[in-house]
């Protein structure tokens, strides 16, 4: 084998090398650190999709999600997550923590109301996100469901688009299923289905913002009744 040779093949090689780790590198930081993800549907307008002055209710905004943050964090009350369909694994949905592990969430009267294990009382959610079409407007789909028990290490969520989103009171059923009165559990999301938190909005261009997200860790957001 000649030099030249001896050359060429180090040159493809080292190529190879470099496209490996770059390669290895992407998925990497797609699987652990920040990944893309195309927001479709009306169930979190004014909050996201909201394009032109007009909700969107296919693909509209394009946004980064955060995944890192939940490697050495929970979730928190407030948070506008992307998981995995509890029933489909390969169908993502994105929608606001609203219950956490070990809380009860009564929905009465158009509002939700959090009950946490350390309190004997019930308080209502101060859900300032929430738009004048849905504000005080939160219904639930079945008269049985209007309470809900959330397990450990599971979390219930609503879309900010309560009118017309499919959330944990319709366990994730775009057409409303009696499968989901009789089985209770699936209206809640396991926390490992969890993929990340949003994070960023960069399309369309004139969008792109940081996504807010509410901070519950302040008593005042919860107003007791």
């Amino acid at each position: 084998m000649n030099e030249n040779t001896k050359k060429v093949l180090l040159w493809f090689l080292d190529l190879g090398i470099n496209v490996a780790i770059i390669f290895g590198l992407v998925m990497v930081i797609q699987t652990w650190i920040i990944a893309p993800f195309d927001v479709s549907g009306a169930s979190m307008c004014d909050t996201l999709n909201v394009v032109d002055n007009e909700c969107q209710g296919d693909y509209g905004e394009k946004i980064i999600i955060n995944e890192a943050i939940f490697l050495t964090n929970d979730p928190e009350r407030g948070d506008i997550v992307v998981f995995k369909s509890p029933s489909d694994e390969d169908k993502y949905f994105i929608k606001r923590v609203i219950g956490l592990p070990g809380e009860i969430v009564d929905i009465r009267d158009g509002e939700v109301y959090i009950k946490t294990s350390k309190e004997n009382q019930s308080e209502k959610l101060n859900e300032k996100y929430l738009n004048e079409e849905n504000k005080g407007k939160t219904k639930t789909y079945f008269s049985n469901m209007s309470s809900f028990d959330v397990p450990e290490n599971h979390y219930f969520v609503l879309g900010d688009n309560r009118k017309a989103s499919t959330d944990s009171r319709s366990c994730f059923e775009g057409n409303i299923s009696i499968n989901c009165e009789q089985h209770p559990e699936k209206a809640f999301v396991p926390r490992k289905n969890i993929r990340g938190k949003t994070w960023l909005v960069w399309w369309p261009i004139k969008n792109a913002r940081v996504i807010s997200h509410e901070d519950y860790s302040n008593s005042a957001s919860l107003e007791e009744k």
